[in-house]
């Protein structure tokens, strides 16, 4: 349905949506910093709080003024100016009102996500307690990366660094991204960014930032990693095929909120016994990164594809050929932190 309703109409119309939710079912306020920026969590009732905070919950409290102030709330009611019929469908719709909105209806989880230019977002779901644990896994992925844009993009893959310096683990599902980082975090001198989603700030040098504590493994990985004793949120529904695991608070002291990029490496599983590391190419590294980042995210803007390009341009790319022998892993991760990878280049 097509509506002449313009961005500040629709913004005050979704204002007192959230109010009248907040007044009867209470409001809950979180302040977190994330990747350097203030935000303002605002819920109105329990139901997203529960859902949205476990993948979060590492974030430092933020202070001073919030750069962005989201307002979340349950509706079975569509938000302003959409039907019931694009609020229960299946496709997702991307909706630019104007200039200065952006707009994510995905109906198939009943969420609908929009930003605006004057540092505020809103994000209603039809019913929280009904969101996937996918959704739960990596909340608001979309709607931070139009936030970051031209600054940087929440990009798929892994990150882990030492005290100084991270390297991004990029590669479509199953090329070992998840594993790698998890042995990492058995290792006491190493710290862990992010799983499956990051976010890469192009600043005057390169930044990775964390965004979510969750890791996803499936059930034979999880078997390699007993000794970690993986604890799922018992508050969250259950995923046999891919369970959900929360990093902190177990892990607090293992996660780290923000290093300078130091490499992009490509994992794949290479058959041989031990690991070693090759150079590889910018376009290697473009298409381990760009589309399958595409298809996790609703509404990317062409500014967060070119951070992306221009950030791949500024640090150097290597193939990470796993070993089945994973003490050698994190030996060639830190040769790379530590910059070394001439070194690396050869077996471990």
């Amino acid at each position: 349905m097509t509506t002449t309703t313009t961005c500040d109409d629709s913004q005050a119309a979704l204002k007192r949506q959230f109010d009248r939710v907040a007044e009867s079912d209470g409001l809950v306020e979180r302040r977190l910093s994330i990747g350097g920026r203030q935000v303002c969590l605002k819920f109105a009732g329990q139901s997203l709080l529960r859902r949205l905070m476990p993948a979060l919950d590492h974030h430092p409290e933020g202070s001073g003024q919030a750069e962005l102030t989201i307002h979340f709330w349950d509706s079975a009611t569509p938000p302003v100016e959409y039907s019931l019929a694009e609020w229960t469908g299946l496709q997702s719709v991307i909706r630019p009102v104007d200039d200065a909105c952006w707009t994510l209806i995905e109906p198939g989880i009943g969420l609908f996500s929009r930003l605006t230019q004057d540092g505020n977002a809103f994000v209603c779901c039809r019913n929280g307690d009904e969101l996937p644990v996918w959704e739960s896994a990596v909340p608001l992925r979309s709607l931070l990366n139009a936030w970051f844009a031209p600054q940087g993009s929440v990009v798929h893959g892994a990150a882990v660094g030492n005290d100084q310096t991270a390297v991004l683990l990029a590669g479509v599902g199953g090329s070992g991204k998840s594993s790698t980082a998890l042995t990492c975090l058995a290792e006491p001198d190493l710290y862990h960014l992010g799983d499956d989603l990051v976010m890469l700030t192009n600043d005057s040098q390169p930044l990775v930032n964390s965004l979510y504590n969750s890791a996803k493994l499936l059930p034979d990985n999880l078997r390699r990693f007993s000794d970690l004793s993986l604890s799922v949120n018992p508050n969250l529904p259950r995923n046999p095929e891919k369970e959900t695991y929360f990093l902190f608070p177990q892990f607090a002291e293992k996660l780290a909120m923000q290093r300078p990029l130091k490499a992009i490496l490509l994992p794949r599983v290479s058959g041989e016994a031990q690991t070693s590391l090759v150079p590889a190419t910018q376009a290697e590294a473009w298409h381990a990164i760009v589309p399958v980042t595409l298809t996790l995210l609703g509404g990317t803007r062409p500014e967060n594809i070119q951070s992306i390009v221009e950030i791949i341009k500024r640090v150097p790319v290597y193939r990470l050929n796993l070993g089945s022998d994973r003490s050698g892993i994190a030996p060639i991760i830190r040769q790379v932190l530590d910059g070394l990878e001439t070194e690396a280049g050869a077996s471990s």
